[in-house]
């Protein structure tokens, strides 16, 4: 049987809202499930894999990424959206794996996945 892969479009930025939070636990289930999981970061989603993360008293949402990316889930980020809040467009701003690509890329997930999944605000 082959695998399926569960791709998911991650909007909101972390901290604001219980998304990202909901993401991590899907995407951790999904792997644990034996799915293979593509990511698009777009618009503040962009921020959950930002470097240097510090919200006392709860865990870095770069960290729960970068654990994520560990695993073997794939990260893209919209290169409009990191150039729009600052971010270098060779992707140094953000955890490892993370690949700043564009809508071409996106568009290429979702014709490769099974389900789709977006977390917006």
């Amino acid at each position: 049987m082959e695998n399926k892969t569960l791709g998911i479009l991650l909007l909101s930025s972390p901290y604001t809202y219980e998304n990202s939070h909901t993401f991590y636990e899907l995407a951790k289930t999904a792997l644990e499930k034996g799915y293979g999981v593509k990511v698009f970061l777009f618009v503040d989603g962009v921020n959950n894999a930002k470097l240097n993360q510090d919200p006392d008293p709860d865990t870095p949402m770069n960290d729960r990424f970068q654990e994520l990316a560990d695993l073997g889930i794939q990260f893209q980020a919209c290169g409009l959206c990191t150039s729009a809040r600052g971010f270098d467009q060779r992707g140094s701003d953000f955890i490892d794996s993370v690949e700043v690509s564009g809508l071409t890329e996106f568009a290429e997930i979702v014709g490769e996945v099974e389900r789709f999944v977006t977390f917006s605000l």
